[in-house]
């Protein structure tokens, strides 16, 4: 697409008036949350003074919680125009209507692009409709349209203007297709359900030609969304950000329901009723790890001397083994399976390698492999094993099932008697004292650690254990991070069968080794 002919100053007035033009024509005020965002994004702070209508000075009209409408003054804001915005706020307080009346002002531009950003295009729906009916609707404005496609359930959601202005939705799965085009607007629909902060920095290249915007409307129910609470509360060195935390349900009258608020007052953890209902920042006290998905990945930047080449991206095929690691898998096997295989370096930091699972998660909830088996699951692990350069050999629970099925297909399952307190504590510690990162492919092990939750109470027993909540992959990490607690290289090493004469059991870890024969870092002899 060619670059707009519009100049970014005037965009950026055009886009001001034009907004204003649309609230007037379709007979909308917003609610002094949606009003306080939008103006900084003009140049201005709201101010709780009222206004006089008939003045010449600054204002805008605004909605309260008891529907009076007011004129409120506005004073320019010290860094002009803010150009990444967050509004931080609860359920059904009014963020998509916010959003889409705000985007809806790129109609009057020729050539705006903006993309709407969701998790899956089902997630933009609410904003893409706001927009097409303050645009095209006989309520709105009945404008005409070049091209139009409302199938979020096909990947198919656009609106395109006769003056060339388009709004497209964009899904994060298919997160390449978002770079490499100049852009007016990104608004991240529900944003706390994107993998982080990597969803604006990985693509915020695409606004600087047209000095563009990039606006997160979103319940704030993931611990990465602190970073606008950190940097756009006047943070000198993000002048252009700004972040409006704690909005509340209460500010929306159309949706607010007092009986719902206060049966899941005494339903809902205290943080989940205070996200929820209240749109504050949780202090994610039930979290068990420090950890978001996408935190702590070893790249090619980050760690190079860990890949063969760095222009070969972070392919596991690239990946450089080093040899005096220590290569180890933990397991959990059951109705569900798993197995994460951990290396441990001399300096005694643990690197996630990777991991097999006969299920995935579909809508937070794990769904079975319908192709899996015992006996194919057994023959992958060893092959991952093999790949890795160590024997078929895991840490799993003393209960664990399958045992003897495994062994027969050559897959060893060694009892780990550590509690799972224990188990547990020892991984946090390596998070921690950050002495853990992940290979960037895993995709099981991440979503479990980011949400691992502490019980609200302790047992009967008096134990205080993580919850038994999808924790296949977590478990086999704790497996074998247990065995090397806080960080130590040392591990209690794996129980060694008994010599006959000079030969040791086959399922021994320790075999007795031929003369002549090379030995291997991790395999020892062949």
């Amino acid at each position: 697409m060619a670059s707009t002919t519009v100049p970014p100053p005037l965009r950026d007035r055009l886009i001001t008036e034009f907004r204003r033009f649309i609230c007037e024509n379709i007979n909308f005020v917003p609610f002094e949350h949606q009003a306080d965002w939008w103006v900084t994004t003009d140049g201005y702070e709201l101010t709780d003074s009222v206004a006089d209508p008939d003045s010449a000075d600054p204002s805008i009209q605004v909605c309260l919680p008891n529907g009076v409408i007011e004129h409120r003054r506005l004073v320019p804001r010290t860094a002009g125009r803010a150009k990444v915005v967050a509004e931080l706020g609860a359920y059904k307080s009014g963020k998509s209507a916010g959003a889409g009346l705000w985007g809806a002002a790129f109609a009057a531009v020729p050539n705006a692009l903006v993309y709407l950003v969701g998790n899956e295009y089902d997630m933009t729906a609410p904003e893409f409709d706001y927009i097409l009916e303050a645009l095209c609707s006989e309520r709105g404005l009945n404008q005409k349209y070049k091209s139009l496609q409302n199938r979020p359930k096909d990947g198919r959601l656009w609106l395109e203007m006769e003056n060339g202005a388009r709004f497209e939705a964009r899904s994060w799965e298919r997160s390449e297709s978002l770079k490499g085009k100049e852009v007016d607007a990104y608004i991240y629909c529900e944003a706390y359900q994107l993998p982080g902060i990597e969803c604006f920095t990985s693509v915020s290249q695409n606004l600087r030609v047209r000095q563009g915007y990039a606006v997160f409307p979103t319940t704030p129910d993931r611990p990465w969304v602190q970073v606008f609470h950190d940097n756009g509360h006047g943070h000198r060195d993000f002048p252009e950000w700004v972040c409006k935390c704690a909005v509340p349900a209460t500010v929306n009258p159309y949706s607010f329901d007092q009986s719902a608020m206060d049966r899941d007052r005494h339903l809902l953890t205290r943080e989940k009723f205070s996200i929820a209902y209240l749109g504050k920042l949780g202090d994610f006290v039930g979290r068990v790890y420090n950890y978001q998905r996408g935190d702590r990945t070893f790249t090619p930047a980050s760690h190079p001397r860990l890949w063969h080449r760095e222009s070969e991206g972070r392919e596991k095929t690239n990946f450089k083994l080093p040899h005096d690691w220590r290569i180890e898998i933990g397991a959990d096997t059951g109705t569900y399976c798993a197995a994460v295989i951990i290396g441990v370096s001399p300096e005694g930091d643990a690197y996630i390698l990777d991991e097999l699972t006969n299920y995935g998660y579909v809508a937070n909830t794990p769904e079975l492999d319908p192709t899996a088996s015992i006996v194919s699951w057994a023959l992958q692990l060893t092959r991952m094993a093999a790949l890795w350069k160590t024997r078929p050999m895991a840490w799993v629970d003393s209960n664990s099932q399958f045992k003897s099925e495994l062994a027969h297909h050559g897959v060893q399952l060694m009892a780990n008697m550590r509690g799972r307190e224990v188990r547990t504590e020892a991984a946090r510690q390596y998070f921690q004292h950050q002495k853990i990162f992940l290979a960037p492919w895993l995709k099981i092990l991440p979503y479990e650690l980011e949400n691992a939750q502490w019980p609200d109470k302790t047992t009967a027993a008096g134990k205080y254990e993580r919850l038994k909540i999808n924790d296949h992959a977590l478990d086999c990490l704790e497996h074998v991070l247990s065995r090397h607690p806080r960080g130590s290289a040392k591990a209690t090493p794996p129980p060694v069968q008994p010599m006959v004469g000079d030969v040791q059991w086959m399922g021994s870890p320790i075999r007795k080794r031929k003369r002549g024969t090379p030995v291997d870092s991790h395999l020892g002899g062949q």
